[in-house]
């Protein structure tokens, strides 16, 4: 009888262990799609594709969190109308949320949610400027305070600043300064797995526009 529950327990063991790296595979295979994708269908394939993955393994806060960040990507695509990107935002925030409640207080997932505010407030600006600009920032901000050491939440302030006008507060020279932190942090990251590491190449190409 001994003999059987070890012999049960040592399978349930092996079963949960091939099941996490099916799962760390198939995320790495997302991550990969992501950082091949150059237009707007092949971004859809991506978000579709950890959607599915999102859908099945819903106790994994990265597989929520890769979602809502390919679907931001989904959403750039300025062919589409208003409300189509409004309604993809909002999706990809549903998605932040779930990371959010599997991983309280996480910089990553903050900074998430700050980028999707500030994207969507860009489909409407006149209109939302000024209480989303403030909303994403704020989140950023805490995303900082939650990781210093996150080389995407500064390259997020950093973007904010970049698109946010002189007038209101941001400016190029006001987002090189930031983009520069990022970049050293971004030189200092050991990615890890299949956490977030993503960023770096967006970083180099915002600082060269801020020059």
């Amino acid at each position: 009888m001994k003999k059987t529950i070890i012999s049960i327990a040592f399978s349930l063991i092996f079963l949960s262990v091939f099941s996490q790296d099916k799962y760390t595979a198939a995320i790495h295979k997302g991550i990969g799609l992501m950082d091949s994708a150059s237009t707007p269908a092949r971004y859809l394939e991506t978000a579709n594709y950890f959607e599915r993955i999102a859908n099945a393994e819903q106790s994994q806060w990265l597989a929520q969190y890769y979602t809502g960040l390919a679907l931001i990507f989904v959403a750039y695509d300025e062919s589409k109308d208003a409300d189509t990107r409004d309604l993809t935002y909002d999706k990809a925030m549903a998605f932040a949320e779930k990371a959010g409640k599997l991983k309280p207080d996480n910089s990553d997932v903050t900074a998430l949610k700050g980028y999707i505010t500030f994207m969507k407030m860009a489909v409407s600006p006149q209109a939302r400027a000024m209480s989303m600009i403030p909303a994403s920032n704020a989140l950023i901000e805490k995303a900082i305070a939650l990781d210093p050491e996150n080389p995407r939440a500064r390259l997020l302030k950093g973007q904010n600043l970049f698109y946010t006008p002189e007038a209101f507060g941001g400016g190029k020279s006001k987002a090189a300064e930031v983009l520069k932190i990022a970049e050293e942090k971004f030189a200092a990251q050991k990615p890890a797995g299949i956490e977030p590491a993503w960023g770096e190449r967006r970083c180099k190409s915002l600082l060269a526009q801020s020059k």
